[in-house]
């Protein structure tokens, strides 16, 4: 999994150390910084990182300021400062950890590790929930879709349909999106086999829900509500035939 890292900094120097330690991390990818909180304000709205790396002094504010007007902080937060009179503070806002300057590698080492730990703790907490909202209310089912940055959460009920290419499957949604995972469709047919899913061919799962309409023939031709034609492969066409009527 690569993690996306933004970098509040108004020292350039200990700024392009973070970045030059941080290249060698291989699932850590530094994705914007700043050096000023308005633009840090902006910035984290647009990129959305996983974790920040932030110093606290940033003349004439702290980065407390900034921090206090999310609710809540939806990133990880390591701060790096020259005062450790910060510390409790810091951690008052639930801070990954908290580094002394100047940071050694060593030390930005293991508060990733702390990062890492964490954000599975959350993902896992996550996961849980979900999995008791989709028992307990069926209509507003999720599934959890790994990506590149971590997982997507998605209403099974706006999954149109999944089109197969080898280990990868897209998810097509009724919001247009093309989310690409790297699961099978056979994963993705155990996943959402209970939802109204049927697999109408080998490379492609799609929601009995959305067909719009079904054209005969050898197998037969499904279109979708989104305006996508689906072939039937030939041996699955009496079974779902079956669950049309």
């Amino acid at each position: 999994m690569m993690y996306r890292v933004f970098i509040l900094e108004d020292d350039v120097h200990a700024l392009n150390t973070l970045r030059t330690c941080l290249q060698a991390v291989v699932d850590m990818e530094v994705v914007g910084y700043a050096t000023d909180i308005e633009t840090a304000r902006t910035l984290l709205h647009q990129l959305k990182p996983d974790l920040v790396l932030s110093d606290v002094v940033l003349p004439p504010h702290t980065s407390f300021e900034l921090w206090q007007t999310f609710n809540p902080i939806p990133f990880e937060i390591i701060f790096t400062t020259s005062f450790e009179e910060f510390a409790i503070k810091a951690f008052r806002l639930a801070a990954v950890d908290y580094l002394l300057k100047p940071v050694t590698p060593s030390e930005l080492t293991s508060a990733l590790d702390k990062f890492r730990q964490r954000k599975h703790i959350r993902e896992s907490e996550q996961n849980l929930s979900y999995l008791l909202t989709n028992l307990q209310r069926p209509a507003q089912a999720r599934i959890a879709l790994p990506t590149l940055t971590g997982f997507l959460f998605v209403l099974i009920n706006d999954v149109i349909r999944c089109e197969s290419d080898n280990t990868y499957t897209t998810f097509y949604t009724v919001d247009k999106q093309k989310i690409i995972v790297s699961r099978t469709l056979k994963e993705c047919e155990q996943m959402l086999g209970d939802y109204r899913f049927f697999r109408v061919h080998n490379s492609h799962l799609i929601n009995m829900d959305y067909i719009k309409e079904y054209i005969k023939g050898e197998g037969g031709t499904v279109k979708m509500k989104d305006g996508s034609q689906v072939d039937v492969a030939r041996r699955r066409k009496d079974e779902f035939l079956k669950l049309l009527k």
